[in-house]
């Protein structure tokens, strides 16, 4: 790398280092589930009910050893001792016997309504230094109980894509398993710069791949929209450039995921200090037109928008969060245009990722208020290198 890249990756460093040293204490209960909540999926060609488990983890290994990625601060709702195999196992079955759900819709829950599993842990489930092999293990070989289960979504870095990662589920599962992986972006600069990623080498995203259908597994690619450093029509770019490489690697699924900024993170640090804006929602249509474009409209593929949009939260926060209305790993500021526009917006994305149909959100009329401020946006250039645009905006900061 060159002396340009070194300093600024020093830089993003020390500034994720000082960041992350400002996260309270985490005293989380062992046994409880981080968050439970559910939305409409698309799933063989209709649009079908998901819910998403995040189990209170031990956190992500990329955070411990390198202060992770620039845009996430899930480590706010992780523990600071290890959690162990009892209590994963415990937090799960708070979830298949209900006992996890808030409220009154607790008499009314059954894990087993919904065909669509989506089961996080806030860093990589394949880690066997995040979750126990064991846990691991005994919650897959209970999906065998829930039938109606159809799909499993679970999230792991590449590096832990493993033939005993996969084994282990194998031995006791044969249901779909579908495994989420952030690529985030084929440009080495933009991944390993703006978004922290410490991947320097797609070859071990390629490998994931190839091992994830060697055994039978789904591979989903995840694709961050707008990282720290990047001008919105950059991002754009950046995002579609990416979606294509995954999939021409033979990719299941992408999902582009807007950023949003989460306390404790590099992406606040900017964004307090105006040196930031989260994606306009322009923007993910735009991102969405241009994968489309170079495919081709009448290629059917696996395309999803990620995000927080409204989801309805069956449980949420434990309550050690000062300041955080809805769950400490909740963001506080979504990608958006203006009050104007954000409902219909939001709404065009759920109805698109309920049926794929990408006109939803090219047939979305411009919007007197923002459309211009947007149009605006994606017209900026910046000349300076990726390395020097770090420099300049955090050499000069303490």
């Amino acid at each position: 790398m060159s002396a340009e890249f070194d300093q600024a990756l020093y830089l993003v460093d020390g500034r994720l280092a000082k960041i992350r040293g400002l996260v309270p204490r985490r005293l989380f209960d062992h046994d409880k589930v981080a968050e439970i909540e559910i939305n409409d999926f698309f799933y063989e060609g209709k649009a079908i009910p998901r819910v998403m488990v995040v189990l209170r983890s031990t956190g992500c290994q990329h955070y411990a050893d390198h202060q992770g990625c620039s845009m996430c601060a899930h480590y706010d709702g992780t523990t600071e001792t290890p959690v162990k195999t009892e209590s994963y196992l415990k937090q799960w079955q708070s979830v298949v016997d209900g006992s996890a759900i808030e409220g009154a819709k607790r008499d009314t829950f059954d894990i087993n309504n919904y065909p669509i599993l989506c089961l996080y842990n806030l860093g990589s489930l394949l880690n066997p230094e995040e979750v126990p092999p064991e846990a691991v293990r005994e919650i897959f070989r209970s999906l065998n109980d829930l039938p109606r289960i159809k799909k499993t979504i679970i999230e792991s870095r590449a590096e832990y894509v493993t033939p005993q990662s996969l084994q282990n589920i194998r031995d006791v599962y044969f249901g779909t398993v579908e495994v989420g992986m952030g690529l985030e972006s084929v440009n080495h600069d933009v991944r390993e710069l703006c978004h922290h990623k410490n991947m320097p080498d797609l070859e071990e995203f390629d490998q994931a791949v190839e091992l994830l259908h060697d055994y039978g597994f789904k591979a989903l690619a995840y694709v961050n929209q707008k990282p720290a450093f990047l001008t919105e029509k950059e991002a754009i770019d950046d995002a579609v450039a990416t979606s294509i490489y995954a999939l021409e690697k033979g990719i299941d699924a992408v999902s582009i995921e807007p950023t949003s900024i989460q306390r404790h993170s590099l992406i606040d640090f900017l964004n307090k200090r105006g040196l930031y804006r989260v994606p306009w929602l322009w923007s993910m249509r735009e991102v969405v037109r241009g994968i489309y474009d170079r495919i081709g409209e009448d290629k059917q593929i696996d395309l999803r928008i990620g995000g927080y949009f409204d989801e309805n939260v069956l449980s949420g926060s434990q309550g050690v969060a000062p300041g955080v209305e809805r769950n400490e790993i909740f963001p506080l500021t979504t990608s958006g245009n203006c009050p104007e526009c954000n409902p219909r917006m939001i709404e065009a994305i759920k109805e698109f990722n309920r049926t794929y149909d990408p006109n939803v959100l090219y047939l979305q009329p411009e919007c007197g208020y923002c459309y211009s401020d947007w149009l605006k946006d994606i017209s900026v250039v910046d000349k300076r290198s990726i390395p020097q645009r770090i420099i300049d905006t955090l050499g000069s900061r303490t």
